[in-house]
């Protein structure tokens, strides 16, 4: 398994709205509720592959064999007193390949990215409690604040979440 920064999503976009897919059913807090709309999947990935081209957006994904089993983004801070932060945004692996490293991996390259794009703090959030909560302390990052009631889960449920950083 390699993994590849997406500069052009276009031959990737049906692989990437599976993946999405897949992590939105199995409960992931990332942004979206269970099931999907129509149609919804493939709009956000055509809005990931328009910030990319902006520059304020990088994407970088593991496949096995043409498969893309793992992402994870990066947005960029486009106000002059932020360029030297980014946001983590959406770290994804496919249920079929998880407990394999595949997220721990996807955030040591994108920490190594940063020092690429001259960044020195990565921001990012999570569901309290979560799983990925104990993957993003492993690997030092700091607990900056929780809220209560932050977003709302495909069970209807109201989860607070975790603010972490990590200075680089």
């Amino acid at each position: 398994m390699k993994i590849e920064q997406l500069l052009v999503l276009e031959n990737d976009c049906d692989k990437l709205i599976i993946l999405l897919n897949d992590c939105v059913e199995s409960g992931a807090s990332i942004g979206f509720i269970a099931p999907l709309e129509a149609g919804e999947a493939e709009s956000y990935w055509r809005g990931v592959a328009s910030d990319i081209a902006e520059g304020y957006h990088g994407l970088w994904v593991v496949r096995d064999g043409e498969f893309i089993v793992g992402a994870v983004q990066l947005r960029f801070c486009a106000k002059k007193n932020g360029r030297h932060r980014a946001e983590v945004e959406k770290l994804m692996v496919h249920t079929a390949f998880r407990q394999r490293g595949i997220a721990r991996q996807l955030m040591m390259e994108i920490e190594q990215q940063e020092k690429a794009y001259q960044c020195t703090l990565l921001v990012l959030d999570t569901r309290s409690d979560d799983t990925a909560s104990l993957l993003y302390r492993n690997a030092g990052y700091q607990e900056a604040g929780r809220i209560p009631q932050y977003a709302k889960s495909s069970a209807g449920d109201l989860d607070g979440t975790t603010f972490f950083y990590k200075i680089i």
